[in-house]
């Protein structure tokens, strides 16, 4: 072609030219000049009659008396496949989970049926979905659903015999039901459905699949990691005299828990440890506890600081999470301890007091008894005060031991 352009341009006449040279000229864009007028009139032709607001469903199944060789045909099938998924966000105070997917449509209309051989070898066409009537296939579940891509760019695959290819792709905010019992380490359960409106289940039928070429690994996010994707049907009752079929997919998501049991177990069953550790360590008094005393409330501020931002990050629901019910824990057992910090002292001391006041007085004061009672109940009440003290410190971390043992099994 670039050495016969020199030609083309040349400022001569047809004597200049062999009849060769003009020969491949005409040839130059044959083939693609006759496949394009065949593709045009293959276009022309199907759609001379065709009628894209009216659907190729059959809708005579309720006729029973049919001539003994005839009957109705099945339900027209649609395939759906499910070829990508991308969990976008998964809201868990609204429970809503954004995800972004695209579907594989197969579905059959007959009046799209040609002779490949009339049509230069054409067996098939693309065209843009506006021209033809495709189903009116949506996400059930959901508060919105919204194209990828507009829809005077989406175009679909016609066959030659009739077999019509779309590949969809919605960007769906899907309603689902979550489960926070074992919240930072749950696993949830999300549906999608898709649903074709207003066609009874007779006449239309869904069947669903799943692409072998989704990665499940680039399918989940930065906090949600996706297991597995199941389908199921779900036939809906029926409603003015419409009964219909809801395909399902499945999504099972694993939360990704490290961030929680970093950031807040750990921490709290630390700091908790510690402040148990301080409080109780030493040896207190009626006059001298006010460092035990800031100690506890700071410790059981920071415990409510952080049962605070578990709340606000889930739903207010009759389960409470795992988490929840940790973080209660080692906020009741700083309360206690603040608690005994007022109360253990002002109870235990006076009679330490007393005993210390009556042991240091002078000898001839005392008389044979006095010292025999004095230093009698002095190593006891000493013996008391101390072993209350490694008492409620021993009780108190192995509660917070517990908790934090009980939280963790759960933790896979």
């Amino acid at each position: 072609l670039i050495s016969l352009l020199p030609l083309i341009y040349a400022e001569a006449d047809n004597d200049t030219l062999t009849a060769h040279e003009l020969e491949e000229i005409a040839q130059i864009d044959q083939p693609e000049t006759r496949f394009h007028f065949a593709n045009q009139r293959l276009y022309e032709g199907l759609m001379k009659d065709y009628k894209k607001e009216l659907s190729p469903y059959y809708t005579n199944h309720h006729v029973l008396n049919l001539p003994s060789n005839w009957s109705h045909p099945p339900p027209m099938a649609t395939s759906v496949m499910l070829t990508y998924a991308r969990i976008v966000k998964l809201d868990q105070v609204e429970q809503v989970m954004r995800v972004i997917a695209e579907f594989r449509l197969i579905w059959n209309d007959y009046r799209l049926k040609w002779n490949p051989a009339e049509y230069g070898g054409i067996n098939h066409i693309y065209v843009n979905r506006a021209s033809i009537w495709t189903p009116e296939i949506t996400v059930a579940n959901s508060e919105s659903a919204n194209d990828a891509v507009p829809e005077h760019k989406q175009n679909v695959l016609i066959n030659s015999t009739g077999h019509i290819l779309f590949y969809y792709s919605v960007l769906a905010n899907s309603v689902v039901r979550l489960e926070n019992k074992n919240f930072p380490f749950d696993v949830q359960k999300c549906p999608v459905c898709l649903v074709e409106t207003f066609f009874n289940k007779n006449e239309s039928k869904i069947y669903a699949g799943i692409s072998s070429d989704i990665s499940y690994v680039i399918s989940g996010n930065g906090e949600w990691d996706l297991l597995k994707l199941d389908t199921f049907r779900r036939t809906m009752p029926e409603y003015n005299m419409v009964e219909f079929d809801l395909m399902c997919f499945l999504f099972t998501l694993k939360r990704k828990s490290n961030f929680y049991v970093m950031v807040i177990i750990i921490p709290t069953f630390i700091i908790t440890a510690l402040t148990i550790t301080g409080i109780f360590g030493k040896r207190m008094t009626a006059d001298d506890f006010i460092g035990e005393l800031s100690l506890g409330l700071t410790s059981l501020m920071t415990m409510t600081v952080m049962l605070g931002i578990v709340a606000d990050s889930l739903p207010k629901t009759d389960h409470l999470p795992v988490l929840s019910i940790f973080l209660t824990v080692d906020v009741s057992l700083m309360a206690i301890s603040v608690l005994i910090v007022i109360l253990h002292p002002r109870v235990l001391y006076p009679q330490m007091k007393k005993i210390k006041s009556r042991v240091f007085k002078p000898s001839s004061n005392l008389e044979e008894d006095d010292h025999k009672w004095c230093y009698g109940l002095l190593p006891k009440s000493f013996k008391k005060f101390m072993t209350a003290n490694l008492f409620f410190m021993l009780l108190f971390q192995a509660v917070n031991f517990g908790s934090l043992y009980y939280i963790l099994s759960f933790w896979k």
